[in-house]
């Protein structure tokens, strides 16, 4: 009772908004690729196809839209529009005519889709005291979460029930026109209670920038980040690389390019799943929905769990582990396929696809919180940008890259290849600092590796502020949080946690 209590004190109406819409978003992460095999006889190179463009459209529209919200000094316009726009969207991906009207109707659904990811937190602390923060932004998040799962169990039920009776094809149609309605749903509900604000961070430049609780990444094909941080600045990342002892530290480089590895290997097991498990494993429609409601169950099961060992173990030990589990799991998946195995009993998959959402939970919040650790105090929020940048990018290239592998050689290719590349991303993860090994004259500002952090009004944030007079022009008020004592945050308060949506 008290968690509830404290669940539902913690949570704006509006984030119902919010939830609502990524349920659509969240029904459809799957029915996409489905529909793509299904009603056009796609393979899973089309399927990789429409990702990378997807995704690509995604990250352009992230940073034009947050330019655009500061320059129309309006936030709740942008939400409105996007959920309306998604619905829209939604309903005619079910009846499009053909694979590129689908591709196109897709990426006018993300790009008006990242709209709403592009203020909603800056809506959050434009209406809150900073205390606050950290908390609302936690909620919202989760808002996120539950809907994105109860999208993938609305899926699972309607292809369980719908398929016998009115067949596949007819339910998948339903399915569209009935989640373009509830993200209208949600336009009207983010009318009713998206509150007024008046923007109080516009211009911001990239000098500490960092809106944490988790860094809102998560793998899925069809979707861009939840949150993604935009006034990207090319030139001072450019700088910020050869400018010696004012630039990256050689650990954060070394850093940000195990994670663009990492991503690219992620995605290429990603991309093909739903149909590696649809045409080499024969599962149904709702198993393949089935199965990645586990996986995204056992993110959020993980999360407090990668919380508490972060803090007891540290960032890059935990990093590790998490890529070697899944170096290990897809490493078995190769041999598995290669050996012509067309067949997985469900007591093994149930299991897998749990491991497989267990190890996203660790990889995701570790990763975030060693980025701000690796680097500088004066350049982090630039370098969490450039991590989700990075991320992206992997996901673009993965997209095409893993659609043609797995069309041209098979499944068992693509798959040793994300095994392949993530032992690489392993390695290289070995030639990066530890920040718990670190002597104090090199350890970072502010930052603790049991589970401190740069916190809203503390004195490091404020000596931090006072080292690099640019904070203070530069949006100063956006601090550096460790997410990971931001989630243990929530769990003592007796929330669950923030999860990135949709993980694969």
């Amino acid at each position: 009772m008290r968690i509830k209590q404290h669940l539902w004190r913690d949570t704006e109406p509006w984030f119902l908004a919010v939830a609502l819409a990524n349920l659509a978003a969240g029904t459809a992460s799957i029915l996409i690729p489905l529909w793509i095999s299904s009603r056009f006889g796609g393979s899973v190179g089309d399927v990789g196809v429409l990702a990378s463009l997807v995704s690509l459209v995604g990250v352009v529209g992230s940073l034009v839209w947050g330019r655009l919200s500061d320059a129309a000094r309006r936030r709740r316009l942008f939400v409105i529009g996007s959920y309306i726009m998604t619905g829209v969207s939604f309903a005619a991906m079910g009846l499009a005519g053909s694979y590129g009207q689908l591709v196109v109707w897709n990426m006018i659904q993300n790009l008006f889709w990242v709209a709403n990811a592009s203020v909603t937190v800056l809506i959050v602390i434009e209406n809150k005291d900073k205390s606050q923060w950290e908390t609302k932004i936690g909620r919202l998040n989760q808002s996120g979460a539950i809907g994105w799962v109860a999208g993938l169990a609305l899926g699972t039920l309607a292809l369980v029930g719908g398929a016998e009776t009115i067949g596949e094809a007819a339910t998948i149609r339903v399915l569209f026109a009935t989640i373009g309605g509830l993200a209208i749903g949600a336009a009207i509900l983010a009318i009713l209670f998206v509150p007024r604000t008046t923007p109080r961070f516009t211009q911001r430049r990239f000098h500490g920038v960092a809106l944490a609780l988790g860094n809102f990444l998560f793998e899925r094909a069809r979707f861009s980040p939840f949150h993604l941080y935009h006034r990207f600045a090319p030139r001072r990342i450019w700088a910020s690389f050869h400018a010696g002892a004012e630039g990256f530290r050689p650990g954060t480089k070394r850093f940000l390019l195990t994670t663009l590895i990492a991503y690219v290997a992620l995605g290429f097991i990603a991309i093909p799943l739903p149909l590696l498990l649809r045409e080499r494993l024969g599962i149904s429609s709702s198993g393949i929905f089935l199965y990645s409601l586990i996986q995204n169950v056992g993110v959020v099961v993980a999360y407090p769990w990668a919380t508490r060992r972060i803090a007891r173990k540290g960032t890059r030990g935990v990093h590790g582990v998490a890529l070697a589990v899944r170096v290990a799991l897809f490493g078995s998946a190769a041999i598995w396929l290669s050996g012509g195995g067309e067949t997985v009993p469900v007591w093994i998959l149930v299991p897998v696809f749990l491991v497989y959402g267990v190890s996203w939970a660790y990889f995701q919040l570790s990763g975030i919180a060693l980025m701000s650790r690796v680097a500088r105090a004066k350049n982090r929020g630039l370098a969490l940008g450039l991590y989700n940048a990075l991320a992206g990018v992997g996901w673009i290239v993965a997209g095409v890259g893993s659609g043609k592998l797995a069309d041209g050689v098979g499944y068992q290719a693509s798959t040793a290849v994300a095994a392949g590349l993530l032992l690489v991303a392993l390695l290289t993860l070995r030639t990066v600092p530890d920040p718990s090994r670190a002597q104090p004259a090199d350890a970072l500002s502010g930052v603790s590796e049991q589970g401190g952090r740069v916190g809203i009004g503390d004195a490091s944030s404020r000596r931090m502020r006072e080292r690099d007079p640019r904070e203070q022009n530069a949006g100063a008020e956006y601090t550096i949080h460790d997410p990971a004592d931001s989630t243990a945050k929530l769990q003592q308060e007796g929330g669950s946690g923030s999860k990135p949506a949709g993980a694969l």
